[in-house]
C-alpha cells in the first residue's frame, strides 16, 4: 500500500518529530484516589503511551515524587519501560525546577512537551507554564492528568489554559501526529498494534 503524506501542516498542529513526553508522579499513593474503572482506563492508556513513544522514538521522561515517602510507579509500568528510561526522583513539584530532569528536557532537544500525571493544579500545573516560560510548546493529555477531586482538575486545567497551554486527549494528540490513515506514521502504529486507543 503506498503511503500518502499530508501535503503540509499547520504550525498549530502538533508533529510526532517535534515532542517529548514527561509523564509525571503516577504512584499509588495518588492513584488510590481514582476509582477502580478509572485506574483500569488509566493504566491502559499509560502502557499505550509508553509503547507509542518507545515505537516512535519520542523522548519520554518519568517521575515519581520522592519515591522513599510515596512509593515509585506501579511494577506494570515499571515494566512497560525501555531499559534506558529512568525514574526520576523528584522533590520539587515543577519538572523544570529540579535540575537533573531539566537537563533531561535540554537535551532532548524537542520543542514540544506533551505532559501527563499527577496532579493537574500541582506538579502538572507548575510544569507546563514553567515549560511556556522556557519557550516550550506545552500540551496536556487531559484525559490522563488527574488531581484529588474533579474541582481541583478543573482549576488546573483553567490555569494551564489561560496560561497558553494547548488542551488536548491521548486520542487526539496521537491522531494529530499521525496525519492520516496512510501516512508512514499511521503504518508503524498500526504494525505494533497502536494505530487504536
Amino acid at each position: 500500500m503506498d503511503m500518502i503524506e499530508p501535503l503540509s501542516r499547520s504550525s498549530n498542529l502538533i508533529n510526532a518529530d517535534d515532542c517529548f513526553i514527561i509523564i509525571i508522579d503516577v504512584q499509588e499513593a495518588f492513584i488510590q484516589g481514582l476509582t477502580r474503572e478509572e485506574q483500569t482506563v488509566f493504566m491502559r492508556k499509560y502502557r499505550h503511551l509508553i509503547k507509542l513513544a518507545s515505537v516512535l522514538k519520542i523522548p519520554l521522561i518519568v517521575t515519581a515524587e520522592d519515591i522513599q515517602k510515596n512509593g515509585s510507579i506501579p511494577d506494570a509500568l515499571l515494566q512497560s519501560l525501555a531499559p534506558n528510561v529512568q525514574v526520576y526522583d523528584k522533590f520539587i513539584y515543577s519538572c523544570w525546577g529540579q535540575k537533573d530532569i531539566q537537563n533531561t528536557i535540554k537535551n532532548t532537544r524537542k520543542t514540544v512537551a506533551v505532559l501527563c500525571g499527577f496532579e493537574t493544579d500541582v506538579c502538572v500545573g507548575q510544569t507546563a507554564i514553567d515549560l511556556l516560560e522556557n519557550g516550550y510548546q506545552v500540551c496536556v493529555l487531559v484525559d490522563m492528568t488527574f488531581s484529588r477531586n474533579h474541582f481541583e482538575h478543573e482549576i488546573g486545567l483553567k490555569r494551564m489554559e489561560y496560561h497558553g497551554v494547548i488542551l488536548s486527549i491521548l486520542k487526539s494528540w496521537q491522531e494529530e501526529i499521525t496525519s492520516g490513515v496512510r501516512t508512514s506514521i499511521h503504518q508503524i502504529l498500526k504494525e505494533n498494534d497502536l494505530h487504536t486507543i
